[in-house]
């Protein structure tokens, strides 16, 4: 490949520039790659961790210690008009909203102008197979996470609505110590009582001194902005100054969306006359595998 790059005759040079100029590429190449447009994520099928990046998958497992440093502000929506196929492949959303307020400016014929009206968006536009009620067009959470075995790349993590009372809570269990979600290591996982994949929360240990100027440098960072669905991924050329073409905002995953469709009944609540506890978080530190891994992650 090195040798037939090196000698590209004069004719397919100038085909290339203008491409590159053009801010274009070969129409045979964009039907199998798309540069700049695949935003790399974390999935959640099948109750395992897997990251996603250009079409490869890397099963995890069960847990996936991570820092979290981004999120979306607004409660984002996705909407499917047709039943849930699990042997579907790229199944996409009939529409959906990365902000909470209206469809997404990429989607043709959206269900409604607004979400706050839109009648999939109201609390027993569907019943889960346990009676429960819920929405048509289901809440989700964008995140931006970094793996704390490698924190070179930022993926996107979308938490369903079976999720989001957890990451709620554990934000705000840390801010009752004045901790950021960004200054701890926090691992993912499954609730073993669910009858699918409910992502659970967990402090692990915090951050290394020598990594928290690499984290505080990607809070604002364009990266973290695409994998929350608040900036459009740019697309750009392979070479020279290409000009960067702006491409819509992914769509969300198939496996995301419909992971509460087994859900059971939620138990009742328990009244009780003692007093809630304060939340509390365990003065954790990183065990000295994980730290001494991060320790060499980020030596400069």
């Amino acid at each position: 490949m090195s040798n037939m790059i090196a000698n590209v005759p004069a004719h397919i040079a100038a085909r290339i520039a203008a491409r590159q100029q053009a801010g274009t590429k070969s129409s045979v190449a964009s039907a199998i790659v798309s540069d700049g447009v695949s935003i790399p994520r974390i999935s959640i099928r099948a109750g395992r961790y897997r990251l996603n990046e250009e079409g490869v998958e890397t099963t995890v497992g069960v847990t996936l210690d991570t820092i979290i440093v981004g999120a979306n502000p607004r409660v984002s929506k996705v909407f499917y008009g047709k039943a849930f196929d699990a042997s579907a492949e790229n199944m996409r959303p009939d529409c959906w909203s990365n902000n909470g307020l209206k469809a997404d400016a990429s989607i043709e014929s959206p269900v409604h102008s607004a979400c706050a009206d839109c009648p999939n968006n109201v609390l027993g536009s569907k019943i889960l197979p346990s009676g429960a009620k819920s929405k048509m067009c289901a809440d989700q959470r964008h995140l931006a996470v970094v793996a704390a075995a490698d924190p070179t790349k930022v993926y996107s993590l979308t938490v369903p609505v079976s999720g989001m009372k957890a990451l709620r809570e554990y934000f705000k269990e840390l801010g009752n110590y004045g901790i950021g979600p960004e200054e701890v290591v926090t691992e993912l996982g499954f609730d073993d009582a669910a009858s699918f994949p409910k992502i659970t929360f967990k402090q692990k240990g915090y951050v290394p001194e020598k990594a928290i100027g690499r984290v505080d440098n990607l809070l604002e960072s364009d990266s973290v902005k695409v994998a929350t669905r608040q900036m459009a991924p740019q697309a750009t050329g392979p070479a020279l100054a290409a000009p960067k073409v702006q491409t819509a905002i992914a769509a969300p995953a198939v496996d995301d969306a419909y992971e509460e469709e087994a859900a059971a009944p939620a138990p009742a609540p328990v009244v009780s006359a003692q007093p809630k506890a304060k939340p509390t978080v365990a003065p954790v530190k990183a065990s000295d595998e994980l730290a001494a891994k991060l320790d060499s992650l980020f030596d400069e």
